[in-house]
């Protein structure tokens, strides 16, 4: 028996893998265009915006499972034909991991002081991370909507949407407005450039 490539396979993988591997390769660009820019903003922001970042990870924990349950739940039911439990899953899903998402940003916004303790005792990166945790979490579910609707798309395999969609929010949005804003407004209104492109990609 011989290996051999059967190319409509081939075809297949590489349009679901190439535009998710250019999607993720050109997000690690933008983030670290956007790390220089925080970088810029002297070490009282930098140490704000890591301890702040702790934070924001854990309250959004809930995204990442509900991101991979919704990826599997799409694949399987599209695979299996049942467009009905899809088209129910495409407006339960996104509408449970908002929710989900912005009772734990509320919860962590509460207790967000006590954490941050945790890891410095400099006032006034206390006081610059608190606000960067609530401006992020009071936003993120709208994040969190648009993620869900994006795997089940990703699960029936239009990669090619969502791909084109997270970038222009990335390159096209959230890098230009915080260049703007850091240049008309000032450094600390740069965590608004995250709040900004989640509410288009709701409208989207």
């Amino acid at each position: 028996m011989f290996l051999r490539i059967v190319a409509s396979e081939l075809r297949s993988i590489l349009s679901i893998g190439l535009p998710i591997g250019l999607n993720n390769s050109l997000f690690s660009f933008g983030h670290l265009a956007t790390q220089t820019l925080i970088n810029a903003q002297g070490s009282v922001f930098m140490a704000a915006w890591s301890i702040s970042g702790r934070v924001n990870g854990i309250a959004n924990m809930a995204i990442t499972g509900i991101s991979s349950a919704a990826t599997t739940f799409s694949g399987q039911n599209y695979g299996a034909g049942r467009i009905d439990r899809l088209r129910d899953g495409q407006y339960r899903i996104p509408l449970f991991s908002g929710l989900i998402t912005l009772s734990f940003g509320i919860f962590f916004i509460l207790i967000r002081m006590q954490i941050l303790r945790l890891f410095t005792s400099d006032s006034e990166v206390l006081k610059m991370a608190g606000n960067f945790v609530t401006i992020m979490l009071l936003s993120q579910w709208m994040y969190a909507v648009f993620n869900g609707i994006s795997c089940i798309v990703n699960g029936t395999g239009r990669v090619k949407y969502t791909t084109v969609i997270n970038l222009m929010m990335l390159w096209a949005v959230r890098i230009p407005s915080a260049y703007l804003l850091s240049t008309f407004i000032g450094g600390h209104a740069i965590p608004y450039c995250f709040p900004y492109p989640s509410a288009l990609e709701c409208c989207a």
